[in-house]
Formats: structure tokens, sequence, C-alpha cells
């Protein structure tokens, strides 16, 4: 897979500079289209009970909205205004309802969507940050940003998180066009409280695929402890200086709604190492 559209979910300002520079760095390396965009509701959202709303209060909640949305379009516009790629930003207008489709529409056409990770600090972040439901519903993959940055221009060292599930595997060779431009990969996998490695694909057998495309990896076992496997895999990311994880988004339908796997989640919500995510 080449990666020639890449689609960037902005959400509020203060995040923007941390999305906007790896967007652009990828953008510029691969030479692809850079499409931003951002996604708010045109209408108040349905409270739990019926609250009729003054059309005074729906124009400041629209205005509110435009303006919050003009000043991430001034930010993406600023960012690749001189860049050597295609650029342009998508406007989302008159939207009512479900947010999320409104950003799947142009995130299933795209070859990688870059988005942020949530900010429970952050009052508008349940109805606004959706990465988890882009990863596991757009059916592309996804670049977690994390809340305080930290994606360099240039990914060099890259980690697998690799148990050989059909999610894990999506994200080892969706992942291709940043495998190949790394120069060190390594192959995690951990074993559960001592216990033997999940059966299926070995981490060997995957190394070899990868060695036919010119990627050199390693293969790291970790045994689990008494840390969460998230924490395992993370504390092995970051005593290897790993700038990126790879990683299947693993979930479940509950009443009609995607939600995390217990693994997926702990590591979305926790990891300061960027995850690259494949359902």
């Amino acid at each position: 897979m080449q990666i020639k559209t890449i689609l960037l979910h902005m959400t509020r300002r203060a995040a923007a500079p941390a999305l906007l520079e790896p967007a652009c760095a990828l953008a510029r390396h691969h030479g692809a289209h850079l499409i931003g965009m951002a996604a708010f509701s045109a209408t108040p959202p349905v409270p739990p009970l019926a609250i009729p709303y003054s059309s005074t209060v729906i124009e400041e909640m629209q205005q509110a909205a435009s303006e919050a949305e003009g000043e991430l379009k001034e930010a993406f516009e600023e960012a690749t205004r001189e860049a050597p790629f295609v650029a342009e930003w998508v406007q989302v207008r008159g939207f009512s309802g479900d947010l999320v489709g409104a950003v799947l529409d142009q995130a299933r056409v795209a070859d990688l969507i870059i988005a942020g990770q949530r900010d429970p600090e952050w009052e508008l972040g349940p109805v606004l940050d959706f990465p988890e439901r882009l990863a596991l519903e757009s059916g592309r993959p996804v670049l977690l940003v994390p809340r305080d940055g930290g994606v360099p221009q240039r990914i060099e060292k890259i980690a697998i998180a690799w148990n050989s599930a059909r999610e894990s595997t999506r994200a080892v060779f969706d992942a291709l066009p940043l495998l190949t431009a790394a120069k060190e990969v390594v192959i995690f996998t951990v074993s559960t409280h001592g216990g033997p490695l999940k059966g299926g694909t070995p981490a060997t057998t995957l190394a070899a695929s990868l060695a036919r495309h010119e990627i050199n990896t390693t293969v790291t076992n970790l045994e689990q402890g008494n840390a969460s496997i998230a924490n395992t895999l993370l504390d092995a990311a970051r005593q290897n200086e790993s700038e990126l994880i790879v990683m299947g988004a693993y979930g479940h339908s509950r009443f009609r709604e995607f939600v995390f796997g217990g693994v997926t989640r702990d590591m979305t919500n926790d990891s300061s190492v960027p995850l690259f995510l494949s359902h």
C-alpha cells in the first residue's frame, strides 16, 4: 500500500500543532494529498430529557461551532501554505446527527487517518474526540497522536505488537510504507503469566515475511509478570526508544456501539508513544 491520501481529523486548536506536524511530514515524505477536516454539529445535542432550546441558544451554539472550525482551518492553512504537497480543507456544513458519520465519509477513502488521543480533561472530548470509532469503523489505519505530541519528523524505530490475530496482521501490512522506511523494527510478543505464547503464526514467520520486503527485524518475547499486557508493551517500547507502535485495534459490539477491548483501550488511553492502529 502507498500512502497517497491522508485525512487529518482535528477537534481543538490547542492540539493542532501536535497533529499538523506529523501530518505534514508524512504528506511531504510520501507525496500525499492531505485533507484536513473538523466536524461540529449544526444543531445542539439531544439531552436525556426534552429541553426546548430557544432560537438565541441555537444561534450561539452554531456561532461557537463556526468559530471553532474557523480556528482549525486557519491553523491547517497556515501549516500547509508553503507545502510541496496538495492540501485541502473539507468543510461540513448544515450537519446534524452523528458527527462520526461525517468524518467516516471522508475517512473510508483515505490511505491513512491521523487523529488525536482523547484528553480526559477536555469537557467536549466525549463528543468530539472519537479516534477509537475511526479505527474500528473506517476500515482504514489510524495514526493516533498522543496528547503531548511526540511524533518525530521521520519515524525510524518501530515496534510491532504481534499476537498473530487478524487485526494484528492487518496492522502490520497496512504499516508497510512506514516499516520499509524505518531503520529499526522490533516484533514484540507477550507471554501471559509464564504461559505459552498464543497459537498462530509465529513472530519468526512474520519476520521472514517482512525480510522479503527488505525490512530487517528482531523478535523479542516479553514476560507479562504483574503488569498488564498494555503496560508490558508500553514499557518495552519506551525502553527500546520506539517512536511508533503498530498494533491491531480490537473491539466488540455492545448496543450497536463499538467499544475497545481491554488491551487496546488501555493502550489508546495511556500510551505516550504514537500508535498505528488497524481493525
